[in-house]
């Protein structure tokens, strides 16, 4: 399997991976230190500066918390290349962004200066359509996996009063457009895409 982490930072998914037994796997990243760094840890790991002017055919390929810090006019077609260029037919990209919903989403915004925009799971889902993306599945939206019982019953109490709240105020208000979020537990939105053919 052939697998790509596009903002591979210090090398952290890459070095997880080998340790696993993964063999081809590749890194790209901007940043002349991480990359060094992660050279220095054994890793293949390449500096670029457009993923325009990368090429490569891959089975599986990760950008965890790399969007938020993308030009808004640049998102899309870095996501149409990837579809068009670097994913292979039937091949999976995994995506991690911080979560606009959330409870924590303020200070997600003004915690890392380099972020240029938030995503909420139905923007992130139509950026992904915008691009050429069909199939979107969105990964434990509820935030409820890996969690005790008891906790995932107190969660799943709060989550149901919160979405009572939010359709009371939006009734009392005339207004459907701010609808409840899944996704207020959660700091990160995750979503694994596959990359169909075009149809015809």
């Amino acid at each position: 399997m052939q697998i790509l982490d596009i903002g591979c930072g210090l090398g952290q998914f890459l070095l997880a991976l080998k340790k696993l037994g993964y063999t081809h796997i590749k890194g790209i990243d901007t940043n002349p230190e991480a990359i060094k760094h992660c050279q220095n840890n054994g890793l293949d790991v390449e500096k670029i500066t457009q993923i325009t002017h990368y090429q490569g055919q891959y089975d599986f390929i990760t950008m965890m918390h790399v969007l938020e810090h993308l030009p808004k006019d640049t998102i899309i077609p870095t996501l149409h290349y990837i579809k068009t260029h670097l994913l292979k037919p039937q091949g999976k990209l995994f995506i991690a962004v911080p979560n606009a919903q959330s409870n924590t989403g303020c200070y997600w915004a003004y915690e890392d200066f380099t972020h240029q925009w938030l995503f909420t799971a139905g923007s992130l889902k139509y950026t992904l359509l915008m691009a050429g993306f069909e199939h979107i599945t969105l990964i434990d939206p509820d935030c409820l996996v890996g969690i005790t019982r008891p906790k995932k019953i107190i969660k799943k109490a709060l989550l149901a009063l919160y979405k009572a709240n939010r359709k009371f105020w939006n009734r009392i208000t005339s207004s459907s457009y701010h609808l409840p979020s899944p996704e207020v537990y959660s700091y990160e939105i995750k979503a694994l895409i596959t990359n169909t053919p075009p149809k015809g």
